[in-house]
């Protein structure tokens, strides 16, 4: 397998930025840096040769489920962690194949005290709505 490619903080400024342009948002938008900081390096977690969070879907699961937990922002957390984790996945070979609804359904559970679920469960749901990147779509992305 090849070496993972993580996102860094301007990678999820610009996907927050994009969803906020898309799509709205209520509030004024504002950023806790230092927050998002953390949130790109979360994947990355362990001591010397141990990982934290092995494995490419328990790594997309941990953007997904930090960014949308920790509040970096002042509105659109949700549209970012789904924004950052598609982003993450196609840096890597892959895409979400979840519709539209069911992402935005998923992160609200993600999102919701009483519903949310541990990472390790988001990463069978993202495992279970992923496809490999087909290289001949590519130029969406680009």
């Amino acid at each position: 397998m090849s070496e993972i490619e993580y996102l860094t903080l301007e990678d999820i400024i610009e996907a927050h930025k994009k969803g906020y342009k898309e799509f709205g948002g209520g509030a004024p938008y504002h950023a806790d840096f230092n927050c998002v900081a953390r949130r790109a390096f979360d994947p990355q977690a362990g001591f010397g040769t141990h990982e934290e969070y092995p494995g490419l879907f328990l790594k997309a699961a941990v953007y997904f489920h930090r960014i949308i937990t920790s509040h970096c922002f002042s509105d659109g957390n949700k549209r970012a962690a789904i924004l950052s984790t598609d982003l993450f996945l196609v840096l890597n070979g892959y895409e979400l194949s979840a519709s539209e609804d069911e992402l935005f359904d998923f992160a609200l559970t993600v999102a919701d005290h009483e519903t949310r679920p541990p990472v390790e469960d988001v990463e069978n749901w993202i495992r279970n709505h992923v496809k490999p990147l087909d290289f001949d779509e590519l130029s969406d992305y680009l």
